[in-house]
């Protein structure tokens, strides 16, 4: 029992005399290593203040300081180079004591300190070496006017600091950067070769709150280590101590404790012995002759009784002692397995972790290759465009007109190929952002297959194939997203034409029963030149093909598969395929005949939408709105489709009215507040804002609530959710006749006054021409002349609407042009628009600021910003001439 308590009372001594050790250390390192940061953090914020400081002057004071950067530069030693640029990137001062880094006017726009200070952000570079292994570190921050403030300072204060930290023999403390790189340690050699330990476990697990840890450093030692952040900055400073040396005094006193120990229990052991020879052996001797003097007969002396206390004693002594032994092996099983437990879990943990790399490394590459193949499938017709149309600019221009509807149909082929790219990325992007919507359109199957059959014709002929189609024609009817159907069916049948020629493609087309549901079964089977097992799993994916290799032979983006299954999935089917190399492969569609109401989301849309916008009434066609016959109207059509647009200009006779296309929500209402037009044609189908919506801010605008809107989409159900006046409900497809019916009814042009009659002033006949074209198709009359006395003259002839003219021009120049014009009765309210390429000076701009009503620099020329200015300034002298007569 006493050896036990001096072994328990040893090993807690020891335990006490190492944790004050370690933590006698501990606050050595921390000392040492918050003093480092300190120096550091004090050095940089007197950088960071001296930055700003210069930062706060603006470039007039700078300027009138030519010395003030090299000032700056010889009063602190750690700076090499100084400068301070302009948002531009424009240098305003500089100084460095040897090769101009920083100021260099080329890469100054692209480095990083310009782009991250210009952004209102300070930048602390990691560590540069120079070509003479000379360390710097770059540090910037925003100046006052919107440029930037940077200084090259030399990493050799780091690197003292550093070395100048010490605690015991061989203790040192280094500086890491947020990517684990050494940019500062007692040894240079290791900053200088940018030695990394971002995959050492002290940087990937210790945080940086200045507790001590141990672990094997980066020379394999055992190191007890401490880690401080320093301020500002994303830095680490690491401070370490070997292990021999932290644990020095406490291996010493363990040796000193275990042989006292040694000894102390060979005295204890003869004192034992000793005393059990006296108190037990002894007695159990006289026992023992007792015993053979009775068995010899000798009864004249009684059984010496020895005590049984002390004996009972002892043995209770020892079961006590084994049941903590058992106790204690009991505890140290459990502990074992549940070390085990959070080891496995670890494991599981890490192989988890390692998995989401790789699929984030696959996701990445697929990426990189999809960019690429995009690249490739993008330009392809981009350049088929661009090449028909110079080759049709050169025809025309020689007059030859034979392979004009043959230039035109390929531009024509191309732009579609280019749609269909475009639109199959467009709908897998809304697909995986939950903006795709689903609707019911009842269509019969067979006139649905007949549909797609006849847009995939062409494609099957350009491989030489034949096309076998097995539809009954009274197989039923679709209640479900005819729509999606429909462009999945040509996805699977296009892919089956790409990749067979001369040879066969067959669709099946059958109806059966699963689960009380109809359903749909389309069979697509090719001979083409099927798909190996290994690469059937990346069909689906989206951006992926089975050949992505720069040289594969059939090209496309890999979407038109997984395009189908995402349709097919958002309507509540599913798509299989079986395959074999060779002898091709057959894709099976299946779709329920019925779309469950859980697939159908745009109903619920416009429903929710139109509650946030008024309450449920049905929806009004206003007749009634006063048709006002309007000169040159402008119809704003808000459409993701551009080309409605087109076709309703086409659609107008020429000056007939102004169309201007809108393709988001957003954009829309924007142009409507600007032009304030005289009709718009609405879709409710916009890639950002619900037509609904935009329909209730319309209808809020004062200035815009009586114009005639007309509705176009092609969502039939939506006419329910309508609840504000609208001119009338077109559902696409419509009828040209129709639509264009529709516009002129609320749109109707008038003769052209002369407030509408434009003079165009300019020498420059290219320019000319392009203004007079656009001008002319704006629905206003045009004059043209080259020189500035005929342009008088003309004005003074036939008083125009508004006058653009140019700064420079033969004859009589700009400034004489006004001076005479303003001086006639007849030219002194004629609104001038004064066009030049020349920057114009401040006396100038005074001398022109009573003659002309804008500026307009060729350099930013906008022709569709510039007609909303001319058609706003037409509007105010039509009112302003409208109140002068009402007066009179």
């Amino acid at each position: 029992m006493l050896t036990a308590i001096l072994l328990i009372a040893a090993c807690g001594l020891f335990r006490f005399i190492e944790s004050i050790e370690q933590e006698g250390w501990a606050g050595r390192q921390r000392e040492a290593a918050q003093n480092a940061v300190r120096i550091i953090d004090d050095f940089l914020l007197r950088v960071e203040d001296t930055l700003v400081l210069l930062g706060s002057l603006s470039a007039e004071q700078i300027r009138q300081s030519p010395d003030l950067a090299s000032d700056l530069l010889n009063r602190i030693p750690a700076w090499v180079e100084i400068v301070r640029v302009d948002p531009d990137g424009q240098i305003i001062a500089s100084a460095t004591r040897d090769r101009a880094l920083l100021a260099d006017l080329v890469t100054i726009p692209l480095s990083n300190w310009f782009r991250e200070a210009r952004s209102g952000k300070s930048y602390l570079s990691p560590l540069y070496i120079t070509a003479d292994s000379e360390p710097y570190l770059i540090m910037a921050v925003p100046a006052s006017d919107g440029g930037v403030v940077a200084s090259r300072l030399r990493a050799n204060l780091l690197w003292e600091t550093v070395a100048a930290i010490r605690f015991g023999r061989t203790g040192n403390a280094y500086i890491v950067d947020e990517y684990g790189t050494i940019i500062a340690h007692p040894n240079p050699q290791l900053a200088l070769s940018y030695t990394s330990i971002s995959d050492r476990p002290e940087f990937r697990s210790f945080p940086p709150d200045g507790v001590q840890r141990f672990y094997i450093n980066l020379f394999g030692e055992k190191t007890l280590g401490v880690t401080l952040a320093i301020p500002g900055t994303p830095w680490q400073l690491f401070a370490e101590i070997p292990e021999a040396e932290a644990t020095e005094l406490s291996t010493r006193a363990s040796t000193i404790f275990t042989f006292s120990l040694i000894i102390f229990g060979v005295v204890m052991v003869l004192t034992v012995n000793y005393l059990l020879n006296h108190f037990v052996f002894h007695t159990l001797a006289e026992l023992q002759q007792g015993a053979e003097r009775i068995g010899s007969g000798d009864l004249s002396r009684p059984l010496p009784v020895p005590p049984e206390r002390e004996l009972a004693q002892v043995a209770r002594s020892f079961n006590t002692m084994m049941h903590q032994l058992r106790t204690r092996n009991t505890e140290i099983v459990r502990q074992t397995a549940n070390l085990k437990a959070e080891i496995q879990e670890r494991r599981r943990i890490e192989q988890e972790l390692i998995k989401a790399r790789d699929a984030a490394e696959a996701a990445s590459q697929a990426k990189s290759t999809f960019l690429a193949t995009m690249s490739h499938e993008l330009r392809t017709p981009l350049t088929a465009i661009i090449g028909y149309s110079q080759l049709l600019e050169q025809l025309v221009s020689k007059g030859i007109y034979d392979t004009v509807a043959h230039d035109v149909e390929r531009i024509r082929a191309a732009g579609t190929h280019l749609l269909a790219l475009i639109n199959d990325i467009l709908d897998i992007s809304k697909i995986e952002a939950g903006r795709m919507t689903v609707s019911v359109e009842y269509a019969d199957v067979a006139d649905l297959v007949r549909s797609a059959v006849n847009t995939i014709i062409p494609q099957i002929e350009k491989n030489r194939n034949r096309l076998h189609v097995h539809c009954p024609p009274d197989i039923g009817i679709l209640g479900n997203d005819a729509t999606k159907v429909r462009q999945a069916l040509i996805n699977l049948l296009s892919n089956a034409a790409k990749f067979t020629e001369d040879g066969e493609v067959t669709l099946s087309v059958s109806r059966y029963q699963q689960d009380h549901q109809t359903w749909f079964r389309f069979v697509v089977t090719d001979t083409g030149i099927g798909i190996p097992a290994d690469k059937q799993d990346k069909l689906f994916k989206a951006f992926s093909q089975v050949d992505d290799s720069p040289t594969r032979k059939y090209g496309g983006t890999g979407l038109g598969l997984a395009l189908s299954q995402r349709l097919c999935e958002l309507i509540g089917g599913r798509i299989t395929m079986e395959s074999t190399v060779g002898v091709g492969s057959t894709f099976t569609m299946e779709i329920p005949a019925t779309l469950s109401n859980s697939f159908i989301t745009s109903t619920s849309d416009i429903d929710e939408l139109s509650s946030q916008v008024t309450s449920e009434q049905p929806v009004t066609i206003d007749k009634s709105v006063p048709v006002v016959p309007i000169s040159n109207a402008i119809i704003l059509v808000i459409d993701d489709d551009p080309t409605v647009g087109t076709m309703i200009q086409r659609l107008m006779a020429p000056g007939e009215a102004h169309v201007v296309t809108a393709t988001t929500g957003i954009e829309g209402l924007r142009l409507a507040t600007d032009l304030v037009p005289d009709l718009i044609i609405l879709d409710l189908k916009l890639p950002d804002l619900h037509g609904l919506e935009v329909l209730a801010r319309l209808r809020d605008n004062p200035e815009l609530t009586n114009i005639p809107i007309v509705v176009l989409t092609i969502d039939e159900q939506s006419r329910r959710s309508i609840t504000f006046p609208i001119a009338e409900y077109l559902v696409k497809p419509v009828a040209l006749e129709t639509l264009l019916e529709v516009v002129k009814r609320y749109c109707r042009p008038q003769a052209t006054s002369a407030a509408d009659h434009i003079l165009l002033v300019d020498d420059d006949q290219r320019l000319a021409e392009l203004l007079e074209r656009t001008l002319r198709t704006a629905g206003w009359s045009v004059e043209v002349t080259f020189d500035g006395e005929v342009g008088l003259a003309a004005a003074l002839a036939r008083p125009p609407g508004l006058i653009l003219l140019d700064y420079m021009l033969p004859k009589l120049n700009g400034l004489q042009f006004l001076a005479q014009l303003r001086t006639d009765p007849v030219g002194q309210t004629i609104p001038v628009i004064l066009m030049t390429a020349r920057d114009l000076s401040t006396d100038e701009r005074q001398q022109l600021a009573a003659s002309v009503d804008a500026i307009q620099h060729k350099a930013e020329l906008d022709i569709e910003t510039l007609i909303t200015h001319i058609r706003n300034m037409l509007t105010h002298v039509r009112s302003t001439s409208a109140d002068s007569t009402m007066s009179g």
